[in-house]
């Protein structure tokens, strides 16, 4: 898997030597975990297959997925290869994209579950330990014992460094409201200096010349989901509200959800699954389907390790962080369209960790309310999207239909 990914990451370089990024800095402190990078296309008619004017074509701005993870730039740097396929698809595909980071945390060493797999680890060598002395004689269990039973201890105290280790460099990283202000900065950023990027930018309800196609990737999709929940943060950097800032919402594989699904929302999802399955069956066979439909999504919540899925966010927050999932707050997002990339096979097959990628659910939550949203899966896997063709096809085809444009 591992030599796969790096594998696809030199092809990924290799498919757009024409593409050029130009990077700015957000705040003065000019650190790169507080940086944008704007790539252009070289020549946007051609690479669109349009005849379209530049200046006509909405700017996509997408926030950048690091697993919420990258206080330093020498962590956050790690995942540039992949992080930098997405938006220079976009730009291939010739439209002007923004990549935007943000601050990140770091694994809070010291939780349940962390101490969970150390417990887990000494248990299986000390089970190995005694499966092995007991295929011995007494003299050489007294000898591997005396020599071996230390074993477990030391792996213990080794462990214990490596957590102090990573406790210690944990050091300043950053919270989920400081990663969701410097997405807000940056857009303020954008907003102020657009004419000296040489990007005209217009906001007319009736032109979407330049407008603005706002969402992001991974955990990026994660913060630009909060952030479109909550128009007082856009206020108060004089920007306008989302719904008129933002023609178009666009989310790739992203994290819609840090915990598991409560209870009514999951009848609002059985409710509307149903109903638009009543109306599409038929009288004869509706019964049977609507019966099959409500056990399964009923069980939904059963098939995932619930603990397991909030430990996985409490490790890089911390135990009292209060991590914001969007697809509980679906009735705060914008009333704008909503276009969703997800992945048929998000992480290899794992399905527990579909938790996290909802996006089928969370677009159906906001066709509930009337919203314009169409979710398309893709044949790939969470790593690969960025950079895969079917991914390319698929955008070209929605910010075609969208923009109308020819």
């Amino acid at each position: 898997m591992i030599a796969s990914i790096f594998t696809d990451a030199l092809q990924m370089g290799k498919s757009y030597p024409q593409i050029k990024s130009e990077r700015y800095y957000y705040t003065g402190k000019k650190l790169f975990e507080q940086s944008l990078d704007i790539y252009r296309p070289s020549d946007p008619c051609k690479a669109s297959h349009s005849h379209q004017s530049t200046s006509a074509k909405p700017i996509v701005a997408l926030v950048v997925g690091s697993a919420w993870v990258g206080h330093r730039s020498f962590i956050y740097s790690q995942t540039s290869w992949w992080n930098s396929s997405g938006p220079k698809t976009v730009a291939r595909l010739g439209y002007t994209c923004i990549c935007i980071r943000h601050r990140g945390s770091f694994p809070r060493v010291f939780s349940a579950l962390t101490f969970l797999y150390v417990t887990v680890m000494i248990a299986l060598m000390k089970v190995s330990l005694d499966l092995l002395l007991s295929y011995h004689d007494l003299s050489t269990v007294h000898l591997l014992g005396e020599g071996m039973l230390g074993a477990p201890a030391a792996l213990f105290v080794a462990f214990s460094v490596a957590l102090l280790l990573m406790a210690l460099g944990g050091y300043g990283s950053a919270s989920f409201a400081d990663m969701q202000n410097d997405v807000m900065d940056a857009l303020a950023w954008f907003d102020a200096n657009k004419h000296t990027l040489f990007i005209d930018q217009t906001r007319s309800k009736t032109d979407k010349s330049n407008s603005i196609v706002f969402g992001g990737y991974s955990s990026g999709g994660h913060v630009a989901a909060t952030v479109m929940q909550q128009p007082l943060m856009w206020k108060e950097r004089n920007l306008p509200d989302p719904r008129v800032y933002c023609s178009c919402v666009l989310f790739i594989s992203p994290v819609l959800s840090t915990k598991p699904y409560h209870v009514d929302l999951e009848k609002n999802l059985s409710s509307v699954s149903l109903n638009k399955l009543s109306n599409a069956s038929s009288s004869i066979h509706e019964s049977d389907s609507v019966s099959t439909q409500t056990s399964s999504l009923s069980n939904k919540s059963q098939l995932r390790p619930r603990w397991l899925t909030d430990e996985l966010v409490r490790a890089v927050f911390g135990p009292d962080a209060h991590i914001p999932s969007p697809i509980h707050t679906y009735n705060q997002s914008p009333p704008i369209p909503h276009i969703f990339i997800g992945c048929k096979n998000e992480m290899f097959g794992l399905k527990w960790l579909d938790l996290f990628f909802c996006s089928e659910d969370y677009c159906e939550l906001l066709k509930s309310m009337g919203v314009e949203s169409r979710y398309i899966p893709v044949n790939s896997d969470h790593w690969n999207i960025l950079g895969s063709s079917d991914f390319a096809d698929v955008l070209r085809r929605e910010l075609k239909r969208i923009w109308k444009t020819d």
